[in-house]
C-alpha cells in the first residue's frame, strides 16, 4: 500500500475552510475534556477514518447518487464492478463522478479536535476506505492531514486490511484512531489507545478492545429529520384530492371515505419523490443558503436507509394504489413516471420545470376526480392552469432571491441566473391576473349555472383570489417566500381568512341550499 505525505507547515495551519464558519465552535467550548487532552502533545500518530467520522456520510453512496443523476443508466454496471471487487468498484465510482468534497457535510467537533493536536505537533493521518483520489482531495482541501491511506487497486482498505496496514506502519499498540463503525474495531484493537464517533452502547463495546481516551456522541437520526425528510408538512397540498368533491357539492360519505384513502396513499407515494429528489439535489443543496439545512444534505439522515424507504414507499403505495381504483393506480404510476423524469432532466430546462412543477398541483386534482368519478371542468382546468403556474413561478423566483450568484456559478442545479429574477416575476404576475379573468368568465357559463344561482357571488372571490396571490408575490419579492408558496400559506391565517369568505360565497350561491 502506497503512503501519502503531505508536506504542509505544522505551524501554519488554520482552521478548515468550511462552507459556514459560524458552525465550528471553540473546542474548549464544546469539548473541554478533549481540549484537556488535546493540551498535552503526544508522540504517537494520530490515524483518522472518513466515511462517518470526518464526513456524516458515505462517499461511495454519494457517489451512487451522483452517478444516477449525470450517467442513470451506468448504474447497471455497478453489480459488474463489484464482480471485480469493492476495490475496483469505488476506484469506477471515483473515475466517473466530480464530487465536490468542499460541501460535504463535515463534522466540526472533530475538525476542531484535530487542528488543535495538530498544533500541537502531533502527526495526523487520513486512514479510508474511500478511493485514495477522494482521500487525497479531502486532504487536500482541509490541509490537516500529514499522510493519506485510501483504497487501491486490489485492496479494499477497511477491517482487517486496514488494522493489517496501520501495524504494518507503526506497529501494535505504536498509533491512536478515530473512528465510527464496527468496521473500525480490528484497528482500534492494534491501537494504543480510541477517539470514538457513536452511542454510550457503541464506547462499551470498544472499550473491550482497546482504551478509549475520548467521545465525540452521534445521536441516531431522530423523528424530526425523517419527517422532514419525507416532507410531512407538504402533505397540506394533497388536500387538493378533495377539490373536485367539494366543486361538484358532493359530499357524500362513500367519496369522502375513498378520497381520504386516496389522500393517504398520494401523501405516501410523493414523499418518496421527495426523498429521492433531495437525493439527486444533495450536492447543489448543500451550496444552497436554506437547503443545506436539509436531512440529506446536512448528514442528518443516512443515503441507503433513503434510497430504501422512497423504494418501499412507491411500490407498496401504487399496489394499494391498483386496489383503490385503477385509473388512481395509474395516475400515481405517471405522477412517479414524470416527476423522476423532472427529477433527472427536465428540472435543469429552462422554463419548462416551472410548467411541469405546476403541473404536480393538476396531478392531485385529476387523482381526486379519477377516484370520484367526478369529471373536470374545462374552465376549471385553464384557472388551475394559471393559478398554480403563478406559484411555480413565485417558488422559483424565490430560489433565484435568496441562491443569489450561485444560480450563475451552476451550483442551483436550474437554467436560470440571478438576471432572470424580473421576467419570471413579471410571467407570475401575469399568470395570477390570467386565472383571476378565467374565473369571473367561467361565472357566466352555461357549467357555473348548472351548480350556482347566479353569477354575481362567484365575482366576489376573483379580487380576493386576487389579494392572496398578490401577497404571495409580495413576499416572493422581500424574500420571505423561504419555501413552495402552498406549505407557507398553511401557516398563514391571511389563507383561513380567504379560504373562509371563498367558501362561504360558493356556499350561500349554490343551488344544494
Amino acid at each position: 500500500m502506497r503512503i501519502t505525505e503531505h508536506t504542509t507547515d505544522k505551524d501554519a495551519v488554520v482552521e478548515a475552510p468550511f462552507r459556514s464558519p459560524r458552525d465550528l465552535g471553540h473546542l474548549e467550548e464544546a469539548h473541554p475534556k478533549l481540549a484537556a487532552m488535546a493540551s498535552e502533545p503526544a508522540d504517537t500518530p494520530l490515524c483518522v477514518d472518513l466515511d462517518g467520522t470526518l464526513v456524516r456520510t458515505d462517499l461511495v453512496w454519494e457517489c451512487i447518487v451522483l452517478l444516477f443523476k449525470v450517467q442513470p443508466l451506468a448504474l447497471f454496471l455497478i453489480p459488474v464492478w463489484l464482480l471485480r471487487g469493492r476495490a475496483h468498484l469505488k476506484r469506477e465510482l471515483a473515475q466517473r463522478t466530480k464530487l465536490d468534497v468542499a460541501t460535504l457535510p463535515y463534522r466540526s467537533e472533530c475538525i476542531s479536535f484535530l487542528t488543535t493536536q495538530r498544533k500541537q505537533g502531533r502527526r495526523i493521518g487520513l486512514v479510508t476506505s474511500a478511493d485514495s483520489s477522494l482521500a487525497e482531495k479531502v486532504a487536500g482541501h482541509l490541509g490537516l492531514f500529514d499522510f493519506v491511506y485510501g483504497t487501491q487497486a486490489g485492496q479494499n482498505l477497511k477491517g482487517e486490511a486496514k488494522a493489517a496496514l496501520l501495524r504494518k506502519e507503526f506497529g501494535d499498540a505504536g498509533y491512536e484512531y478515530v473512528g465510527d463503525s464496527i468496521a473500525d474495531l480490528p484497528a482500534w484493537k492494534a491501537s494504543r489507545a480510541a477517539y470514538v464517533i457513536g452511542s454510550d452502547k457503541f464506547v462499551r463495546k470498544v472499550r473491550t478492545v482497546t482504551r478509549v481516551e475520548g467521545v465525540f456522541k452521534n445521536q441516531a437520526a431522530a423523528m424530526g429529520p425523517w419527517l422532514r425528510a419525507i416532507r410531512a408538512h407538504h402533505w397540506a397540498k394533497n388536500l387538493l384530492l378533495f377539490l373536485p368533491l367539494l366543486l361538484a357539492h358532493r359530499l357524500e360519505l362513500r367519496p369522502l371515505l375513498a378520497t381520504a384513502v386516496g389522500f393517504v396513499l398520494f401523501s405516501f407515494c410523493a414523499s418518496s419523490i421527495y426523498i429521492i429528489n433531495d437525493l439527486l439535489d444533495l450536492h447543489s443543496d448543500r451550496a444552497h443558503p436554506w437547503k443545506a439545512k436539509r436531512p440529506f444534505a446536512s448528514g442528518e439522515t443516512s443515503i441507503p436507509v433513503g434510497l430504501a424507504i422512497s423504494s418501499l414507499l412507491i411500490a407498496t403505495t401504487t399496489a394499494l394504489g391498483f386496489l383503490l381504483s385503477a385509473r388512481f393506480g395509474a395516475v400515481l404510476m405517471v405522477y412517479v413516471l414524470v416527476t423522476l423524469w423532472y427529477s433527472l432532466q427536465l428540472k435543469r430546462i429552462l422554463l419548462v420545470d416551472i410548467f411541469v412543477l405546476s403541473s404536480f398541483y393538476t396531478f392531485r386534482i385529476w387523482a381526486g376526480s379519477v377516484i370520484t368519478s367526478i369529471p373536470l371542468s374545462d374552465w376549471f382546468l385553464a384557472f388551475s392552469l394559471f393559478f398554480f403556474l403563478s406559484l411555480a413561478l413565485a417558488k422559483r423566483y424565490s430560489e433565484l432571491v435568496h441562491a443569489g450568484e450561485l444560480v450563475g456559478s451552476g451550483n442551483s442545479g436550474r437554467a436560470y441566473v440571478g438576471g432572470d429574477r424580473d421576467l419570471l416575476m413579471h410571467l407570475g404576475v401575469g399568470s395570477s391576473f390570467s386565472a383571476v379573468i378565467i374565473l369571473a368568465v367561467y361565472a357566466h357559463s352555461n357549467e357555473f349555472l348548472l351548480l350556482y344561482r347566479r353569477p354575481e357571488p362567484l365575482l366576489l372571490t376573483c379580487p380576493v383570489i386576487l389579494y392572496w396571490l398578490s401577497r404571495a408575490w409580495l413576499k416572493a419579492h422581500r424574500g420571505e417566500l423561504n419555501e413552495d408558496p402552498i406549505t407557507l400559506s398553511i401557516r398563514d391565517p391571511v389563507t383561513y381568512v380567504v379560504a373562509i369568505i371563498v367558501l362561504a360565497v360558493l356556499a350561500l350561491s349554490s343551488r344544494a341550499l
